[in-house]
C-alpha cells in the first residue's frame, strides 16, 4: 500500500520545508534501480520547480540538488518499508555483502521454530512403534513403513545449527521472494515432508480432515492402506 512522507530539504542554505513524498503508487520499469537510489517515490511537483528554479537562478547546483533528494530517500526508507520492494537478487547480494540484513531478522524466530519442528519430526520418524502413520503436505495417508513414503525421507538428518547465518539467509531469502527464490541460495537439506502420528493423533487428522458430509480432503495410500 503506498504511503506517504514529509521531508524538509536544504540545499546549500535554501529550505523547502514539508515537501510532500508518496512511496509505492508507481514503480516505472524504464527507470528501474534500487529503492535507495529513488525508485517507486515520487515528490511534489511544486517542490521541483523551485528547486529547478534555484539551480536557474545559479543560487543551487544540479548535484547538490540530487544529493539532498537521495539523503531524503535514505531518511525515509526505513519508515516506508522500501526493502520489501527492493529485487530478491539485490537483497540477496547486501545481505552476503553484509553478514544480514533486514530480511533474515525479520525470520530469524521462524527459522529457529522451523528446525525444531524439524527434529520432532525425525524423532517422530525414529520410533515407527509409537507413531506407526504419517501424513505429508499432499494429505496423502500412509503407514510409516510404506515404500511409497520411504522414498521421500531423508536418509540423515542433519540440520544446521540455529546460529548458521547461511542457512538462516536460505530460509528467510526463500519466504520473502515475489515469484521464485534466487537460484543461488543455499538448499534447505533439513526439511521432513512428513509428520509421524500415533494411531489416536492419526484418527484426530482423519476427522480433521473430513467434510461435514463426510467427504474426505485426505487420500488414503492404496499400497499400505493404513488403518489406524
Amino acid at each position: 500500500m503506498p504511503s506517504t512522507h514529509r521531508a524538509t530539504l536544504r540545499p546549500a542554505g535554501v529550505e523547502l520545508r514539508d515537501v510532500d513524498f508518496t512511496f509505492g503508487s508507481s514503480f516505472p520499469h524504464p527507470r528501474k534501480r534500487a529503492s535507495r537510489e529513488g525508485y517507486g517515490f515520487e515528490i511534489e511537483l511544486p517542490a521541483v520547480l523551485d528547486l529547478l528554479t534555484g539551480i536557474d537562478d545559479g543560487v543551487l547546483k544540479a548535484g547538490e540538488v540530487k544529493d539532498v533528494l537521495l539523503r531524503a530517500v535514505n531518511g525515509m526508507y526505513q519508515r516506508a518499508d522500501c526493502w520489501r520492494h527492493e529485487d530478491d537478487e539485490d537483497k540477496l547480494a547486501w545481505c552476503r555483502r553484509d553478514g544480514t540484513c533486514q530480511t533474515c531478522d525479520r525470520h530469524r524466530d521462524s527459522f529457529v521454530k522451523s528446525l525444531a519442528a524439524a527434529a520432532e519430526r525425525w524423532r517422530r520418524w525414529t520410533l515407527p512403534e509409537q507413531y506407526p502413520y504419517a501424513a505429508g503436505n499432499a494429505k496423502g495417508l500412509h503407514e510409516v513403513g510404506c515404500h511409497i513414503m520411504r522414498q521421500g525421507m531423508p536418509h540423515a538428518f542433519s540440520p544446521p545449527a540455529a546460529d548458521d547465518a547461511e542457512a538462516l539467509r536460505s530460509f528467510a531469502h526463500r519466504k520473502d521472494a515475489y515469484d521464485r527464490p534466487p537460484a543461488a541460495l543455499e538448499p534447505l537439506t533439513y526439511h521432513i515432508p512428513f509428520q509421524a502420528m500415533t494411531a489416536e493423533e492419526t484418527r484426530a487428522w482423519m476427522d480433521r480432515n473430513t467434510g461435514p458430509k463426510g467427504g474426505r480432503y485426505y487420500h488414503r495410500c492404496e499400497r499400505c492402506a493404513p488403518t489406524p
